[in-house]
C-alpha cells in the first residue's frame, strides 16, 4: 500500500510540472507573439536603406 501511495504521489507531482510547463509554454508562445505584433508595428516600410 505503501508503495502505491508513493507511486500516486509521484504521479501527481509530475501532472502539476507537466501542468506549470504547459502554461509556461503558452505563455511565452503568447509573449512572442506580442513582440512580433509590437515589431510589425514599429516597421516602417517606406524607409529605403539602400538610398545614398
Amino acid at each position: 500500500m505503501e508503495l502505491e501511495d508513493n507511486l500516486d504521489s509521484s504521479r501527481d507531482g509530475l501532472e502539476q510540472k507537466i501542468e506549470q510547463m504547459k502554461i509556461k509554454c503558452y505563455r511565452a508562445k503568447e509573449e512572442k507573439a506580442k513582440i512580433i505584433e509590437e515589431l510589425n508595428l514599429t516597421s516602417d516600410v517606406s524607409t529605403d536603406y539602400e538610398s545614398d
